[in-house]
């Protein structure tokens, strides 16, 4: 072989290696292009999942927040139903004595009245000359709030109405 062959041979051979090495960067170029366009397709799929993640743990929250506040208005509500209880239950005790001091102050009312017409009777002459050992005294007893019948001790309501009458005039 002579030095020019053996030079053309040198220079294809090197032409040859650098085509191929030509090849293998554009290769590598689209390969790396198509590499890139993947991972950046996979990035934007993981920020997705990340997004709908993050907006799950919100909901999450968001629904366990308004469980509590649910619970705590629940636990409000309970102490006010008791406070209202407490409340309604001292109400009916100071009713309750309310009304054990009024049925104190009527039966006393009551026995005031008695005695009141119990004097009366003691100095009405109407009363004292009815009282005889043939009738004995008069009483007074009340029919209704706003009547008063005078009956004797016997009982006898014909003899009551006639003393009505005698000591009240004609009718």
């Amino acid at each position: 072989m002579d030095t020019t062959a053996l030079i053309w041979l040198i220079v294809g051979i090197v032409v040859v290696a650098a085509v191929a090495v030509l090849v293998a960067v554009l290769v590598s170029r689209r390969r790396s292009a198509r590499h890139e366009q993947r991972q950046h397709e996979k990035a934007e799929e993981l920020r997705q999942q990340a997004e709908a993640a993050r907006l799950d743990a919100q909901e999450r929250e968001a629904r366990e927040a308004k469980a509590r506040a649910d619970a705590a208005s629940a636990a409000a509500a309970a102490e006010q139903a008791k406070a209202r209880a407490v409340e309604a239950d001292l109400e009916a005790k100071r009713q309750a004595d309310t009304i054990d001091g009024h049925a104190a102050e009527a039966a006393e009312r009551r026995a005031e009245a008695e005695e009141y017409a119990r004097k009366a009777d003691e100095i009405d002459p109407a009363v004292a000359a009815d009282h005889d050992a043939d009738h004995p005294p008069i009483t007074r007893k009340r029919l209704h709030d706003d009547e008063t019948v005078v009956v004797d001790d016997a009982g006898d309501a014909d003899a009551s109405e006639r003393r009505r009458a005698a000591t009240s005039g004609p009718a």
